[in-house]
């Protein structure tokens, strides 16, 4: 397998066909209640991987998986927001996206090589120093532990808390546990990994499912729900149902 082509929305330029095929990974994803867990050894294996490699300042692994259908011509697209502290992910036209301003934010490795299935608003965080070889050895890895369809490479906040996530109609929100109001937390869903006194660490749990009362959906399939198309609408909808703390 060839990475001298680069990862789009990592080191290669995207194209609207990259989209697309974004959108067809994330359609064929299973829910995460069908996704099996990630062994301990098998993380604590790749924590070691992405300190050898210097990757641990900027990856860290996701489990792969999907809620709900993207539409035609939409991917989902994350912004990250200050008040309240949360990212925002939803399903966004892909006339609507600024190719040049957005990165790759979740990959998966495929036959041809990583391929996002989720983006992140913003430019693509250095990499200068993430060793070259960091690719190869972690698809190497997926590859020998039948890991492709179970763990992603994720973009991981430079400045990242422990966030609670759940699902809106056509879209995510990870939410700042001290945010958040009448939810427990059901699986972990992110790991991160760092150098402490020397000794490789999994980092506690930093991105976990939530839920409410009545689920990990924030509203029932087929319930009414209000339009959420800024922030404000958003906040307003998730103080309504009792979820999002008081400023």
């Amino acid at each position: 397998m060839a990475y001298s082509a680069g990862v789009p929305g990592l080191n290669k330029a995207l194209r609207e066909e990259d989209l697309e095929k974004s959108r067809n990974i994330y359609n064929r994803l299973p829910d995460d209640s069908e996704q099996p867990e990630i062994l301990d050894s098998h993380i604590r294996d790749l924590a070691t991987l992405f300190v050898r490699n210097r990757a641990d300042r900027v990856f860290g692994i996701h489990l792969a998986h999907a809620h709900f259908a993207v539409p035609d011509k939409t991917v989902l697209l994350g912004a990250n927001h200050e008040t309240p502290r949360c990212r925002w992910a939803k399903a966004t036209a892909f006339k609507a996206i600024d190719l040049d301003n957005v990165h790759g934010h979740i990959f998966v490795l495929t036959d041809h090589g990583f391929h996002p299935y989720e983006y992140q608003a913003g430019p693509v965080p250095a990499l200068s120093h993430v060793d070259h070889r960091f690719l190869a050895e972690l698809a190497d890895f997926l590859n020998a532990h039948k890991l492709t369809t179970l763990v992603g490479l994720q973009v991981i906040d430079p400045h990242p808390g422990h966030m609670l996530e759940l699902v809106l109609p056509q879209g995510t929100i990870m939410l700042d546990v001290t945010n958040v109001n009448g939810c427990i937390p059901t699986r972990q869903t992110g790991w991160k990994f760092e150098v402490e006194n020397g000794e490789v660490r999994v980092c506690q749990a930093n991105e976990m499912h939530a839920q409410t009362r009545t689920g990990h959906e924030v509203y029932n399939k087929g319930d009414p729900h209000p339009r959420l198309e800024t922030l404000q609408d958003l906040g307003v909808a998730l103080a309504k149902a009792g979820i999002l703390s008081a400023a």
